[in-house]
């Protein structure tokens, strides 16, 4: 984005603006909306932003693209172990991603650097160039993301749930 980064959303100030003249928390709205660093510019957006000014709800703006529905099922096939990174996403780490092998479409996918690759330009990443990882930004995309999880019944989750309790019950059992 270079010099056009406070171009493509609502930069921070903007959305302090925003908050003031409609009364909102503007850390809660970080909190929501914000994640997206480009060229060191906080940008926020704007469908977001708008819609929460004039409904006064914090809930996901975020309205899935068909690009999005097309990854889905290589989501579901669990590439070199994307489901896990996920989880680990959604829990609030970072990811190693290695993006140089993404050939720029939403066709071909050789691993699962190129669909995290895929999701930083779709918006449901970012990246942190400088760490070379990519993370959830933010509550907004996080909810979409355990939307996903939910609908597709990812039964890892639930899984190792189970295995947490069963193991707390053994302990406590003192069942070695």
């Amino acid at each position: 984005p270079s010099v056009l980064a406070p171009y493509m959303g609502f930069t921070e100030e903007e959305v302090k603006g925003l908050c003031q003249r409609y009364n909102q928390n503007f850390e809660t709205v970080k909190y929501w909306y914000d994640g997206y660093l480009l060229s060191g510019c906080h940008v926020y957006n704007p469908k977001a932003v708008v819609n929460l000014m004039m409904r006064g709800e914090f809930q996901s703006y975020w309205s899935q693209t068909g690009t999005y529905e097309s990854i889905l099922p290589l989501i579901n096939m669990d590439f070199d172990g994307l489901k896990k990174a996920i989880f680990a996403m959604l829990s609030g780490d970072a990811v190693k991603v290695k993006t140089t092998s993404y050939q720029n479409d939403m066709i071909t996918f050789k691993s699962k650097d190129d669909i995290l690759t895929a999701l930083v330009h779709l918006g449901y990443l970012a990246f942190d160039r400088a760490k070379q990882t990519v993370f959830i930004p933010n509550e907004e995309i996080r909810s979409e993301f355990v939307e996903a999880v939910e609908e597709n019944d990812w039964n890892e989750l639930n899984d190792l749930q189970m295995k947490s309790e069963e193991l707390l019950d053994a302990t406590l059992d003192m069942d070695g």
